[in-house]
């Protein structure tokens, strides 16, 4: 590109940029595939969502639609008045569903001008659909609420290319009965989750207030069926609504967000994001932040450890990023609002969701740094993120301080990081992209499995030997979403098998996050049946639960507990915890699927053999699984949890002043 061009460019004062549409919500409602018909319109046929591993959305994409095709588009609209359109196109934004996915939502929904909330219009509201709202009025996003799948009401007769205004109008009375209803249950739903109001688009648009409706567009994206709808409602918003939000001048500094962080074979790091103000070029500097805060280039341009941009990509044509493959256009500048992929060499671990920034020589880098600290704090709090010194996972606030010390030797850890040195035993996860780690993270957090380590990138040889130093079966997870890995997990198993190491440990691979988790949970499983047999022949293991105060069965007794340590067997007998060594009563069932053990952390009812009365059980009693004197004298052969090493202590304790014996044959005192 020519310095003319680019001086002409800098020539204009004021200029409108691309709004930015996020395409939010519930997992196969139908949010890639409508993306798939618009990006049609400019003659491409993409089928991004064939693509998509499961057919699933797992990372943000990114479409770019020029204004010339928008407005093309709704000319077919059977309304006198069209909406004006002075933008140069819209940027829209495809986000994942998926229930681990809430962090790349949330980043969709801060970086968005408007909002296109698809909803099953047979299904309605699900859990991902009450988030992303959350999300969206958290923001202050107006949106639009598209009843997706209308072609899945019954004898509902669809048109190609026709409006779903017309096509509503055009169904039998019996049809358009059903499509009110499935309305009116949305209508519920907005008004049980939602301050706002919502009207179908038609009858609303007229006297749309942004502050309290939201407005309702009917289509079918299979079916290609009220397109022109959306777009005419998303014009009409743009234009009325977000005008101001749109205006950029040419001394703005330049500035976007983050979306993804990945390695690139052959390039290496590169970071997507969303330009919302400015202009950049090749060689400008950046100023982003880290875990340990904020980071900027003051340095020269020819100084090896400057920041700078190295170069820009842009998608060609209507590509989507995370589908471009080759089709990408080096550019030696770009303007707000772009989807760019950036090479930024030397970069540290960047927050992903943050925002970012490209400083002028002139520009007050203290202001700049004090919203990025700012930032820095409330993305600390909120989402997950990997301590810069020893790659440990936090994900808790509690965690934040325990990390500050970017001077620690030896293993890496200050000496605040004890805790944090007790959870690194545990899976090490590696991911295609931060968004996909962030969803691995979130799902091993619900199940209690602790991180060692995870980051971008394919599988190494030190993460298969930091998995190998894993003592618990139930961690011993290596886990690699949409990366390589296989061909290096089998070398480092030879070279163990070499040197008689043992290589028990649980290698996890495959492209869908949900998949993953269910060879996880299947694999926990097994672990937990195995331990539950080969036990030396121990019955019963220590245990301790806490009574849920819910009851639902006088005799026999069934009531809810929380298994704090240990698990619980059916037959096991509950011991009081009143010193007296008195047995509540015998475990007769657990669960209500038939299941046999209840594990640390579970809630389940119980059935006991005993009449229940508030005078046997008082509020959040502790219990504790009881532990036979013949399995106490095994407990030696048997490996225990920490939990379970600290129930059996307090077991001991109990039985005490009645069998001064109990557990003493081998050294185990309370």
């Amino acid at each position: 590109m020519s310095n003319e061009v680019i001086d002409e460019a800098e020539a204009v004062e004021e200029t409108l940029r691309q709004p930015i549409v996020a395409v939010t919500g519930h997992v196969d409602h139908g949010k890639t595939s409508l993306l798939d018909l618009l990006r049609s319109i400019g003659g491409n046929k993409t089928n991004v969502m064939n693509r998509e591993a499961g057919g699933i959305t797992q990372e943000l994409g990114v479409t770019n639609v020029p204004s010339e095709l928008l407005v093309k588009a709704i000319q077919t609209m059977p309304f006198k008045e069209k909406p004006k359109f002075e933008s140069p196109g819209i940027i829209f934004l495809d986000t994942p569903g998926h229930e681990s996915f809430g962090s790349i939502r949330n980043r969709s929904g801060s970086v968005a001008d408007i909002a296109i909330l698809i909803v099953d219009i047979v299904e309605g509201f699900k859990p991902q659909t009450i988030q992303s709202i959350e999300i969206l009025e958290q923001n202050d996003i107006p949106f639009i609420i598209v009843g997706n799948k209308i072609d899945r009401i019954h004898q509902w007769e669809s048109k190609r290319g026709r409006s779903s205004w017309q096509s509503w109008n055009e169904q039998s009375k019996d049809v358009q009965k059903m499509a009110d209803d499935y309305y009116f249950k949305l209508l519920g739903q907005v008004a049980s989750y939602s301050k706002f109001n919502l009207s179908k688009y038609w009858d609303g648009i007229k006297t749309f207030d942004i502050k309290n409706d939201r407005l309702f567009v009917p289509m079918s994206a299979k079916e290609g069926e009220g397109l022109q709808d959306l777009l005419f409602v998303i014009l009409a918003m743009a234009e009325k609504f977000a005008r101001e939000d749109l205006i950029i001048h040419a001394e703005d500094m330049a500035e976007g967000y983050v979306l993804e962080s990945r390695e690139e074979i052959g390039v290496g790091k590169t970071i997507d994001i969303i330009l919302t103000k400015g202009t950049i070029r090749v060689g400008d500097s950046v100023a982003y932040n880290t875990n340990d805060g904020p980071i900027a280039d003051s340095s020269h341009a020819d100084d090896s450890t400057s920041v700078r941009i190295r170069s820009i990509r842009k998608p060609m044509g209507m590509a989507e990023m995370r589908d471009a493959g080759k089709r990408w256009e080096n550019v030696q500048f770009a303007s707000a609002a772009s989807g760019l992929k950036l090479v930024i060499p030397r970069m540290k671990e960047i927050h992903i969701g943050s925002k970012i920034f490209f400083p002028k020589p002139e520009e007050d880098l203290e202001l700049i740094f004090k919203e990025m600290k700012l930032e820095n704090k409330r993305i600390r709090d909120d989402a997950p993120i990997m301590c810069s010194i020893c790659s440990e996972v936090l994900s808790r606030k509690d965690f934040s301080t325990l990390h500050t010390n970017p001077s620690a030797q030896g293993d890496g850890f200050s000496q605040g990081c004890q805790t944090a040195r007790e959870v690194r035993e545990g899976a090490v996860v590696k991911a295609r992209t931060f968004g996909g780690l962030e969803a691995v993270l979130y799902e091993l957090k619900k199940r209690k499995i602790p991180i060692s380590h995870a980051e971008v990138g394919p599988v190494n040889k030190r993460d298969v030997r930091e998995i190998l130093a894993t003592g618990n079966d139930e961690h011993k997870f290596l886990i690699a979403l949409a990366v390589k890995g296989n061909e290096q997990v089998e070398r480092e198993i030879k070279e163990a098998e070499k040197s008689n190491k043992s290589v028990d440990f649980n290698y996890v691979q495959g492209d869908i996050i949900y998949q993953i988790m269910d060879q996880i949970d299947e694999r926990i499983e097994e672990i937990r049946e195995e331990t539950a047999n080969s036990d030396s022949g121990l019955l019963f293991r220590p245990a301790q639960i806490r009574y849920l105060n819910m009851s639902f069965k006088d005799k026999p007794a069934v009531f809810g507990v929380q298994v704090l340590k240990g698990q619980i067997r059916v037959g096991q007998e509950l011991l009081r915890s009143d010193g007296t060594g008195r047995v509540l009563g015998k475990i007769l069932s657990i669960g209500t699927d038939g299941e046999k053990i209840a594990h640390e952390g579970e809630q389940v009812p119980i059935q006991v053999n005993i009449r229940f009365s508030r005078s046997n059980i008082v509020e959040d009693e502790i219990f504790y699984g009881n532990v036979l004197e013949e399995d106490s004298k095994n407990m030696r052969n048997v490996s225990l949890s920490e939990s379970e090493k600290d129930a059996f202590m307090e077991i001991i304790k109990i039985h005490q002043e009645i069998l001064q014996e109990f557990g003493y044959g081998f050294g185990w005192k309370p």
